[in-house]
């Protein structure tokens, strides 16, 4: 049996790095902020996404630790128009799609 520790990331400040204030009426932000792993801090990438008609917000604090990676994956966001609520459909076919993360067949 192997156990496993999980090592919770605690975030210590975040910052907003883009704002673009979408046609459909969508604010659209990469935040920064950074965090504590294995005693190092590191800079840590988010996005959020929110409704300006309906007040609705949906964030991805912890996206990635890269800054050009999110910085795609917001203007794919903008390019598209996505709303809020398709925020999180849209991170993962994103990732199913990225060189980075795809799996061998």
């Amino acid at each position: 049996m192997i156990a496993l520790k999980k090592q919770a990331q605690k975030q210590e400040r975040r910052m907003i790095y883009m704002e673009v204030y979408g046609v459909n009426r969508i604010i659209y932000r990469v935040t920064i902020g950074t965090a504590k792993r294995r005693g190092k801090e590191v800079s840590i990438y988010g996005v959020s996404l929110e409704d300006m008609r309906t007040g609705r917000r949906e964030n991805l604090e912890n996206f990635s630790e890269d800054i050009e990676s999110t910085l795609k994956f917001a203007n794919d966001l903008i390019h598209k128009r996505v709303s809020p609520d398709r925020l999180y459909n849209e991170a993962l076919r994103h990732l199913r799609f990225s060189p980075d993360y795809m799996m061998p067949m």
